[in-house]
């Protein structure tokens, strides 16, 4: 597949960087991120549709840590937004579309991450 034309969301050094090669433990991190981040992303829906505003709080918040391990910086701001207005029950009405964006960014970097996990899966050197 060729990327040349796509924009790339994911920054993977850091990860390689404490992986220091061992394609095992990248495999393993980027399939949890795959896993789990799909799972908030659905839980984010699911409480925006009853609006349970501590719910998003607490998925923006965890999902932080992996977002910063997959380099996935530009949903910093999006969401440290979606964190705060959900705590504070401000700017309401930019929640959905936070989300939104949310959702749209994982799943090209899960698209991206799966590439990646297709060829860690063809290395030769475990």
């Amino acid at each position: 597949m060729d990327l040349t034309n796509k924009k790339k969301y994911t920054n993977l050094s850091y990860l390689k960087t404490i992986s220091k090669g061992n394609t095992a433990f990248e495999q393993k991190m980027l399939s949890a991120f795959v896993e789990q981040s799909a799972v908030d992303v659905q839980r984010l829906k699911n409480a925006l549709l009853v609006k349970d505003w501590d719910t998003i709080y607490l998925i923006a918040h965890k999902m932080k840590p992996s977002l910063q391990f997959v380099g996935l910086t530009v949903l910093q701001d999006d969401i440290l937004s979606l964190e705060i207005s959900s705590k504070q029950k401000i700017h309401i009405d930019k929640v959905a579309e936070l989300i939104s964006t949310v959702s749209t960014i994982i799943a090209l970097a899960i698209e991206e991450i799966k590439e990646e996990l297709a060829v860690l899966n063809n290395d030769p050197h475990p």
